[in-house]
């Protein structure tokens, strides 16, 4: 049991010096596409995002460094009617939100 112990310790230590998860790196560029984010319930918009694929495609994230013009205050809650629309995640090692469905619309 002692020596199952000492190498777990090990690994473990090993992965923490070649970092997280070997995660590749965000491309630098950000996607030439601009969407409108506005809220389902009263319209209010959100956010101008821009986004990487497709425009028939549905918003399920919102990665933080692609916010290019931000209306929220806190990206979670919509600053009109106070509508909870995504809850915060870590997505790829990266800060993301993650869109609950039906409560926002894009353009």
């Amino acid at each position: 049991a002692l020596m199952l112990r000492a190498r777990v310790a090990l690994l473990l230590a090993a992965s923490l010096r070649s970092g997280a998860r070997g995660l590749a790196a965000p491309r630098k560029k950000l996607p030439t596409r601009r969407v409108d984010i506005k809220c389902t319930g009263c319209k209010a918009p959100l956010f101008r995002y821009a986004k990487g694929n497709g425009a028939g495609s549905k918003l399920v994230k919102i990665y933080d460094e692609r916010i290019v013009k931000d209306y929220t205050e806190d990206q979670q809650h919509c600053p009109q009617c106070g509508e909870q629309f995504a809850r915060e995640a870590l997505v790829h090692g990266r800060l993301a939100y993650k869109v609950i469905n039906g409560k926002v619309s894009m353009k």
